[in-house]
């Protein structure tokens, strides 16, 4: 369990980072992408907050492909490398407990970010100096996973 209570703007709460496990199959995978000494971010227009990329894993889909698709999907970046770091739990407003994975990889080089549904924006920033509506659990992650 965590010293703080770290809650998003959903009213998620992050209960623990622990340690990957192979017998868990997470149910989300986040990826911290690295370019130099920034980290990739991506701008959720229905939310209005900036977060890490990533999203629910698909039947019959590991949590590391996950985390390549959605950081493909959402912000249009591949990254040369992909370590699972650590495990979250999220504790859900109704009480339920979801499992995720967080992966960290380093970007290749910038390709060209294209607005769609899920991001209107993606940029890199400093762990350090992240933008003012970034998801509170990501940026927790981004200060204590980087």
């Amino acid at each position: 369990m965590l010293s703080e209570e770290i809650v998003n703007e959903r009213g998620e709460r992050l209960l623990a980072i622990v340690a990957s496990d192979p017998a868990e199959l997470p149910s989300f995978a986040l990826v911290i992408a690295s370019l130099g000494d920034e980290v990739l971010l991506v701008h959720n227009p229905r939310r209005a907050m900036w977060e890490l990329p990533g999203g629910f894993v698909d039947a019959g889909e590991t949590a590391e492909a996950c985390a390549r698709r959605e950081l493909r999907k959402e912000s249009g970046q591949w990254v040369s490398d992909l370590t699972s770091v650590a495990d979250i739990l999220i504790g859900l407003p109704d009480g339920a407990v979801r499992r995720g994975q967080v992966f960290r990889g380093t970007l290749a080089q910038w390709s060209p970010f294209v607005p769609n549904v899920e991001a209107d924006d993606c940029r890199t920033r400093r762990a350090s100096a992240l933008p003012g509506q970034t998801s509170t659990i990501d940026a927790y992650l981004l200060r204590n996973l980087t």
